[in-house]
């Protein structure tokens, strides 16, 4: 995304267990420049609360098969990369990253995919929980088709919450540099069946409301664009170009089939 810098909405995830590495890694596709809108919904409901959920397949809540276990990891924190530098939110922007994942047969899944909140520490207080934000999982390298998606409404009772204060090179919020911020989960596990994705291919997006609020916290202005598209809200993505782009402080957690018994 480019404001007054190109912002990139990334992630880049690896997890670890007792069956071994897992790792996902950027995937940076062709510039092909834009896409038209997906079939899916508009702007996240206005009442949700815990989350409101779409489907892009059938099959949720479904269990593993017989015989067969999951092998769980959980993503790096993007502070493994690079630093937080700065707070950023739009109106109707969504901003989304083509992630490669594993590549198994016996099928993975993502399940849980965290992001950072954060408000301006003067406003904080004031807050009335009315923000909502949006995750979408597309099992795809760009945004086409229909995604998994979560609209899950801000509440400050459910989340906790610390205070911290942005570098003095802080762009889009560099005149609200102490924030309050804390890990916001969307929980995709009763959406995605397990074994739903066999290609690596993955595309995660984070979206905000008609009020471009809360802010999202993002790194430093250092990382590649080529993996990052986004849709300034007009319902057609554009994919990036250039270097020197933002990654949000964002988690993504996965689940793969082991087909044996796991001991």
């Amino acid at each position: 995304m480019t404001i007054t810098r190109a912002i990139l909405l990334t992630a880049a995830i690896s997890g670890c267990s007792d069956y071994g590495m897992t790792q996902y890694t950027v995937k940076y596709g062709e510039d092909t420049g834009s896409a038209d809108a997906a079939d899916e919904s508009g702007a996240p409901a206005a009442d949700s609360d815990e989350g409101h959920s779409e489907q892009a397949g059938d099959g949720s809540g479904a269990t593993l098969p017989e015989d067969d276990c999951d092998d769980e990891g959980v993503v790096f924190d993007v502070d493994s990369v690079s630093t937080l530098q700065d707070a950023f939110g739009l109106p109707m922007v969504r901003d989304g990253l083509t992630l490669e994942g594993p590549s198994t047969a016996d099928g993975w899944r993502p399940t849980t995919v965290e992001v950072m909140v954060m408000f301006p520490a003067w406003y904080f207080d004031w807050y009335g929980d009315e923000n909502s934000v949006s995750i979408e999982i597309y099992p795809s390298s760009s945004p086409e088709g229909r995604p998994w998606r979560i609209d899950q409404r801000v509440r400050k009772s459910n989340l906790d919450w610390s205070d911290l204060r942005l570098p003095a090179d802080a762009d889009w919020s560099g005149d609200d540099r102490d924030q309050v911020a804390a890990w916001l989960t969307f929980d995709f596990s009763d959406q995605i069946e397990p074994g739903a994705l066999t290609a690596p291919d993955l595309f995660v997006s984070v979206g905000w409301d008609g009020l471009g609020y809360p802010n999202v916290g993002y790194s430093n202005f250092e990382l590649p664009c080529a993996a990052n598209w986004t849709d300034y809200g007009d319902g057609r993505w554009s994919q990036n170009s250039g270097s020197d782009c933002s990654w949000p402080m964002m988690r993504i957690s996965y689940e793969r089939i082991v087909p044996e018994d796991c001991d």
